[in-house]
């Protein structure tokens, strides 16, 4: 360690860096960061308001049952196409790298990180973890997982740049949304395109890496360069036909339309880094077809749309997980089952964490929307099982959300209480009325989630760690999400102090009024216990300091590498 010749001359200790102030100003920018991602969505659901101020949820469900099947045959073949689409973005990053990894184990990974990345949000985070946790047993090293993940976001970006360019030049008018003359898309298209084109052809010339920021960045050679621009214009024209398809058939507007409205929206929730784009994403595409379609119309298409092409992946790669796991439990695994198992297993907690947060939300949801009718049975003598259904069904969503991060922690205690959970969910739902169909979705987590006991062997306390900045935006978001979507349906209800104490069978308004007090309650007190956790671990970081995780936290190889520079910085 060097010193100057003042310090070494009057004996001074060299000063020492404020690290609590360091780490205050780091939890401030995380967590301002994340209410400001909440704003955000704040924002957006206020537009979602006002456009859709003259429409109600039974206009919705109209809508949705002018969606035909074979529309939605269409819409379920071009999202199995799209996802097939997005396993060739990692095949083609991996060629760049010149890494041969077999196309199968490709395709898990990819399929696997980029349900999760599409549901929740956070792509560069999660669909990194996701990768560095099934190529590292292929070897690749951390590095190079790093630059799999910005090749794919690189891929990702040029077709969204390349998306609007070619709308420009095959239909002008479409950009009416954004009041673009006709003359002025195609000049601007020309030259965008003109710009792709010249990334495509820098390969020729750019043969050694550009130091930019003192990383190496080598541009692609044009083969995989042309691969990347088509790649990401097919992957988003898929994407934006399956949001086509959902919508109710109407001659006003047109493919064309539904490509400029996704990209805009694609972006918006992009810069947003609000988890799926929930709000976001689903106002820009209301603002933006609503001049030309119903807004009830809108909302029906983005509401399957959100089903085909977010939920049911999600829900699919929980099951392969829970399946594997179930192998394994057996003993009656094979030669290529256990190879499979023993990278995957670090991840299968990530995916029943996801599952396990998407169902409580789910429980949400469908509790702050009205019952469209009840059985003839229920109809007589069951309004307490209606009323306990629908508040036990709501207390089990916030639950889950909240024991989400416990599961990815590998927490014993979070994997019995969440089987607890998840089956009073499918009670819940088929005592509301006997709807089979809202039980389906946690009684599916629930099978996933039994087999995996053995990923969650550790015992500790459920509230022993506060929750970092990213599930802290999620819950926000899930909870906000839900509240809305009950103050739009009953938006008609004039609440008052009678609504408390009325009790009826079609009375949905008031059971969300009492049921929305719980769910707050409860993360009321979440949030006191988190920020008690916080606030101890940042004065007394060393009485509250966890001993080092094993192979399977999914923070053991960034510890590793921080005590490694720890000991050659000693």
């Amino acid at each position: 360690m060097i010193q100057n010749d003042h310090a070494r001359d009057s004996g001074a200790e060299p000063a020492a860096p404020d690290l609590g102030a360091t780490s205050r100003t780091a939890v401030l920018v995380r967590y301002g960061t994340g209410l400001l991602i909440l704003a955000l969505l704040a924002g957006a659901l206020l537009i979602l308001n006002r456009w859709l101020e003259h429409t109600s949820v039974e206009d919705i469900r109209q809508a949705i049952r002018r969606i035909d099947t074979r529309q939605l045959l269409m819409a379920v073949a071009a999202a199995a196409v799209s996802y097939w689409l997005l396993t060739l973005y990692d095949l083609l990053a991996l060629r760049h790298l010149r890494r041969a990894v077999p196309y199968r184990w490709v395709a898990f990974t990819a399929f696997t990180s980029y349900a999760f990345s599409h549901s929740l949000g956070f792509a560069s985070i999660i669909g990194a973890t996701v990768r560095y946790r099934l190529y590292a047993p292929r070897g690749l090293g951390a590095v190079e997982v790093a630059q799999v993940t910005l090749f794919v976001v690189t891929t990702f970006t040029l077709g969204l740049a390349a998306v609007l360019p070619v709308v420009m030049l095959v239909d002008p008018t479409a950009l009416k949304a954004l009041h673009v003359p006709p003359q002025g898309g195609t000049i601007l298209g020309v030259a965008a395109l003109a710009i792709l084109a010249a990334y495509a052809a820098a390969g020729f010339w750019l043969r050694r890496p550009l130091r930019i920021f003192g990383h190496a960045i080598a541009f692609p050679r044009p083969s995989i360069a042309v691969g990347q621009l088509l790649l990401g214009l097919c992957d988003l024209a898929l994407a934006s036909s399956v949001l086509y398809f959902c919508l109710p058939a109407s001659d006003a507007v047109t493919y064309m339309d539904v490509v400029v409205a996704f990209g805009l929206a694609l972006v918006a929730g992009i810069i947003s880094h609000v988890p799926g784009g929930l709000g976001v994403f689903d106002a820009i595409v209301l603002v933006s077809l609503t001049p030309e379609m119903p807004g009830n119309d809108v909302m029906a298409g983005l509401l399957v749309f959100r089903l085909i092409y977010y939920l049911a992946p999600l829900i699919l790669a929980g099951l392969m997980f829970g399946a594997l796991e179930a192998f394994q439990a057996r003993h009656r695994i094979s030669r290529v089952s256990r190879s499979l198992s023993a990278p995957v297993s670090p991840v299968v907690p990530l995916v029943l964490a996801a599952c396990t947060f998407i169902t409580g939300a789910f429980l949400l949801f469908s509790r702050a929307t009205p019952e469209e009718s009840l059985p003839a049975p229920f109809d007589a003598a069951a309004l307490p099982l209606v009323e306990m259904s629908h508040f036990t069904g709501s207390v089990v969503g916030v639950l889950l959300i909240l024991l989400a991060h416990a599961i990815q922690r590998r927490l014993h205690a979070a994997w019995v209480l969440s089987l607890v959970l998840l089956a009073v969910g499918c009670v819940s739902s088929l005592l509301k009325g006997g709807d089979w169909q809202e039980a389906i979705v946690p009684g599916l987590i629930f099978l996933a989630l039994l087999p995996a006991r053995g990923e969650f062997h550790r015992r500790g306390n459920l509230l022993g760690h506060p929750l970092p900045s990213s599930w802290f935006v999620a819950i926000g978001v899930a909870l906000g999400s839900a509240f809305w979507l009950g103050l739009f349906s009953y938006k008609h209800v004039a609440f008052n102090d009678e609504l408390w104490w009325h009790f009826a069978l079609h009375g949905d308004a008031s059971r969300f009024l009492r049921a929305s007090v719980a769910v707050g309650v409860i993360a009321l007190c979440a949030a006191v216990v988190h920020l008690v956790r916080a606030a101890t671990r940042a004065r007394h970081p060393e009485q509250t300091r966890t001993p080092p995780e094993g192979r399977g936290h999914p923070h053991y190889g960034l510890r590793r590498l921080a005590a490694g520079k720890q000991r050659t910085t000693l």
